[in-house]
């Protein structure tokens, strides 16, 4: 049993307090060249796939320590991985909730098998339903091959009478693709999507310009497209989540609320994967500087202790205690907001000026 002092109040942790999730990164590298792809901000950016060993030894340090559900998602095309299938089995031989993150143009090789192993949940990213626009936004990548992919997934789904994976996709919305939003939902019931998560374009230092859909025009027309596609969504089989584009009062961390650690394909542990790695965001019209946020190694020691050794971080974000930069009157002035490194009341990271805390961009775990 663990105690926190705050003040005058003293927070005391249980042995039930242990992680819940984690969301592992099992590749760096990807078949993509997305133009809104933060892999490109990071200066020096390792590839590398994580080998089938070291990943069941996390997989089974994870169970260990309490782990529930894996996401296999990061800073890399997870189905690039060669043990990927494997991975998979193996995760749900333990008996873990397992959830695939995927671009979606190997899935047509892969669909059998996500359907036979009983993979939990899938997302599959499509920011435009347009074969052109789709190509420019997700260069190298082909529309009608995931297409196709998702095709194959819902035949052998019925095949063999089965309800997994639940079908997700996640649109990623820019200037380019911000009037074209309402055409996800006939796309998503004829592919058999069940979910449709649009999620706002995260600006980063050295990426695409001027595709940013912060201006009041921008903002204006993804409004617009907001409440069309929330009309329609009420008599379709469709269930859509929605951008914050206004209100900065509710704040979530996703990791913190989901008890959910990212784990880098090194094996080293971050509190999410905003803080993976070091780059540069520009959002907001404010130049931060996020700076990666090693906290454990999940190849070296045990993930629940890692978890539990962090319980002041943890208790900050589950309950916000911190400022609010975003709606801050000195967020354009302030030098806490322009890193990572600390807040103004002290904490350390500085969590305060996340897009996926703000619920601006969607954190798909």
């Amino acid at each position: 049993m663990s105690t926190l002092r705050i003040g005058d109040w003293i927070i005391t942790y249980t042995e039930s307090f242990k992680p819940r999730e984690i969301v592992l990164e099992v590749s760096t590298r990807c078949n993509l060249q997305c133009i809104h792809c933060f892999r490109y901000a990071v200066q020096g950016f390792e590839y590398r796939d994580l080998d089938f060993e070291s990943y069941k030894k996390i997989v089974d340090n994870a169970v260990e320590s309490g782990v529930k559900k894996i996401v296999f998602t990061g800073w890399g095309e997870p189905t690039i991985n060669p043990f990927i299938l494997d991975m998979l089995e193996y995760a749900k031989k333990h008996g873990l909730y397992t959830v695939l993150n995927t671009n979606g143009f190997l899935l047509r090789e892969i669909a059998s098998d996500i359907v036979e192993v009983g993979v939990d949940e899938l997302y599959v990213s499509i920011d435009a339903v347009d074969i052109e626009l789709y190509e420019k936004i997700r260069r190298l990548g082909d529309l009608s091959i995931v297409s196709q992919g998702l095709k194959t997934l819902f035949e052998y789904k019925e095949k063999n009478g089965s309800r997994k994976p639940l079908v997700k996709t996640i649109y990623t919305i820019n200037k380019l693709n911000v009037g074209s939003i309402e055409k996800i939902l006939d796309y998503a019931v004829e592919a058999g999507i069940q979910e449709v998560y649009l999620s706002l374009y995260i600006p980063y230092e050295g990426g695409a310009r001027g595709i940013e859909c912060e201006s009041s025009e921008c903002l204006s027309i993804l409004r617009k497209q907001l409440e069309k596609i929330a009309v329609r969504a009420i008599n379709m089989p469709v269930k859509i989540w929605s951008p914050n584009t206004s209100s900065y009062t509710s704040r979530q961390c996703p990791f913190a609320f989901n008890k959910a650690l990212f784990i880098r394909s090194d094996g080293k542990i971050t509190p999410c994967i905003y803080m993976a790695y070091s780059w540069t965001t520009i959002y907001n019209g404010v130049k931060r500087r996020i700076q990666e946020y090693i906290i454990g190694d999940a190849l070296r020691e045990k993930i629940i202790d890692v978890w539990r050794r962090n319980k002041d971080l943890y208790f900050k974000l589950f309950f916000n205690y911190m400022p609010s930069c975003i709606d801050c009157e000195l967020v354009k002035y302030c030098s806490y907001t322009l890193s990572t490194d600390t807040d103004c009341w002290g904490n350390k990271p500085n969590c305060s000026h996340c897009p996926y805390h703000y619920k601006s961009s969607y954190c798909p775990i």
